[in-house]
């Protein structure tokens, strides 16, 4: 992936492979300025054009997409934007490295087209069983099912009522593999096969990405995205974890939102996640958090997966 030069009006630019994205942000007052933002717009096309061809890549103006983000009730600004004299028409939906993005960011249609992926692995699965070993067996699950269910899933994933039939088709996929009944209870068949369910994969993926942007290894954008909470006394109920209303030492800083829509972001999501399992692995590995205030930031992002992993089946 590599970075786009910004320039005073471009928020984000990146190319990966031959795909390449322009974001432009438009800020509420200025919405009624449509001569501006089309000639700022049209100006970054023209930079970006230019920039790609002297890295001796090509623009297709014809596979061209525009596409508008913004809430449900918000109406589409009536904008003229060209590319090399041809009109980009706006899109109700794109597609970008796998993943569909919609105007409304509720990735509705990426949900359904990856339930039917999901539908067809089940399919391969059911065949497969009767003629492969177990672990086999396990080898195309994760290959055809969780290579699907675990890309982009913290993108798509953080809304629990849009999951929910993506979760009933996951556990289809258990108890074929165990030729369990089709009513059969999941959890248990989740822990013989040491198999994450969705709701922890995506978890996991918060967490894993909270520690690898807590120990700056995520890009630049999330420079200081998280923010560690400050405890002002040393009282037994903020630092015992056993405490119901601990604050474990490394705890984020939950961002004060009120909203529907801010309580669903990463920012929150990942800050709420990543506190959770700071405090339920600090009573697990009580030793670790004596050692170290940031013991859980500390250690590598595999030894973290892994403890996760263990947890959440444990939990089954």
């Amino acid at each position: 992936m590599t970075s786009i030069p910004a320039s005073d009006t471009l928020q984000f630019g990146t190319d990966f492979a031959d795909d390449t994205n322009l974001l432009y942000s438009i800020k509420n007052k200025e919405q009624n300025r449509n001569r501006n933002i089309v000639r700022n717009l049209n100006t970054d096309l023209k930079s970006l054009n230019q920039w790609l061809l002297a890295n001796k890549i090509s623009l297709n103006t014809t596979k061209t997409e525009l596409i508008f983000f913004r809430k449900i009730n918000t109406s589409i600004p009536n904008l003229k934007i060209k590319l090399n004299g041809v009109r980009i028409t706006e899109s109700s939906e794109v597609k970008y490295v796998g993943i569909t993005f919609d105007e409304h960011l509720s990735f509705d249609t990426h949900i359904k087209l990856l339930n039917a992926k999901l539908k067809r692995a089940n399919n391969l699965i059911a065949i497969s069983r009767h003629y492969v070993s177990k672990d086999l067996l396990q080898q195309i699950y994760y290959g055809q099912f969780y290579s699907h269910l675990n890309y982009g899933c913290q993108l798509w994933g953080q809304n629990s009522k849009q999951i929910a039939q993506t979760i009933v088709i996951q556990k289809k996929a258990v108890r074929l593999m165990s030729f369990s009944h089709f009513q059969a209870h999941a959890s248990p068949i989740f822990k013989e096969l040491k198999i994450l369910k969705l709701p922890d994969i995506i978890k996991t993926s918060n967490i894993i990405f909270t520690h690898n942007t807590i120990n700056n290894k995520s890009p630049n954008t999330f420079k200081n995205y998280f923010k560690t909470k400050q405890t002002h006394h040393q009282h037994m109920t903020t630092n015992n974890p056993n405490s119901e209303y601990s604050i474990p030492k490394g705890s984020l800083e939950i961002p004060d939102y009120k909203t529907k829509s801010g309580k669903s972001t990463i920012r929150y999501v990942c800050s709420q996640d990543w506190n959770l399992a700071l405090k339920k692995l600090s009573i697990k590995f009580p030793t670790r958090y004596n050692s170290s205030d940031n013991w859980l930031q500390s250690i590598s992002a595999n030894t973290l997966r892994y403890f996760l992993k263990q947890y959440f089946i444990e939990e089954y």
